[in-house]
């Protein structure tokens, strides 16, 4: 049991070690040599952090980003076992620290999210779509792809290169992102809030076109209306933001 605590102890003061610099001394364990142990564990931290926030790195400068990054690492702790999710915690520690980049830069926090929320379409586990054809069927029901995701955001990070978003550019914004089923990449789409409302319906249950067409007709005289939408269902038909029709159900988008 003794031998279990102090191990733990050690490892903790390693641990601790290593997030903050502040070395108390660990029996066997030299304080000349620890050093190169922390710089090789940050290094592992700052790459996944720059490989995840690619967009992020490239917007701030070599200082703010080196800032950041140590900040992060001296002062978090992080909770998930996985290094893929590690950078989420980034993310939330700028948010719920109020970190000062945000003055500079008040975009930041949607930048970071919708870079993580990327990663995370990426990684997230298989999920089982709704039973489909890619054939046409008349009266089918449109069935969306599942792994997705839907970002309401402030300032337009999908759209704009970072270093040209400014408060002028403040509003409301909607993004999907989604994984192409045959290649794994994550593609995203730009939403108005119509199209938005399509696919919290079809995330419930296929739809057919007829009836998802109500939603336009909110916004729009009927002509105008059935034209939108069939855009955006042959656009996401061809991304596999849709990814075909219902076998058991029916809709023509003629």
């Amino acid at each position: 049991m003794y031998q279990k605590t102090a191990s733990y102890k050690h490892q903790s003061s390693l641990a601790n070690y290593c997030r903050t610099g502040e070395y108390t001394p660990i029996p066997g364990v030299k304080e000349k040599n620890v050093g190169r142990y922390r710089q090789l564990i940050f290094n592992v931290v700052n790459g996944s952090l720059q490989s995840a926030y690619p967009l992020t790195y490239n917007l701030l400068d070599e200082d703010e980003w080196h800032e950041l990054a140590h900040t992060f690492f001296s002062s978090h702790h992080c909770q998930s076992p996985m290094v893929w999710e590690m950078p989420k915690e980034l993310y939330e520690f700028v948010v719920e620290e109020n970190y000062p980049l945000l003055k500079k830069y008040p975009f930041l926090s949607d930048l970071l999210l919708f870079e993580w929320k990327e990663v995370e379409v990426y990684m997230m586990e298989d999920i089982e779509p709704y039973p489909f054809t890619e054939k046409r069927i008349n009266d089918a029901g449109l069935v969306l792809n599942p792994e997705i995701q839907v970002l309401s955001l402030e300032y337009p990070v999908h759209l704009k290169n970072a270093k040209e978003i400014s408060e002028k550019d403040k509003g409301v914004y909607f993004v999907s992102l989604h994984r192409e089923p045959e290649t794994g990449r994550v593609l995203f789409t730009n939403m108005q809030y119509p199209h938005v409302q399509v696919i919290e319906k079809l995330a419930q249950e296929p739809v057919n076109f007829e009836e998802l067409l109500n939603i336009f007709l909110q916004y729009a005289p009927e002509k105008q209306a059935r034209q939108a939408l069939r855009d955006f269902v042959y656009a996401s038909l061809s991304s596999k933001l849709i990814i075909g029709q219902a076998i058991i159900h029916s809709s023509s988008i003629n």
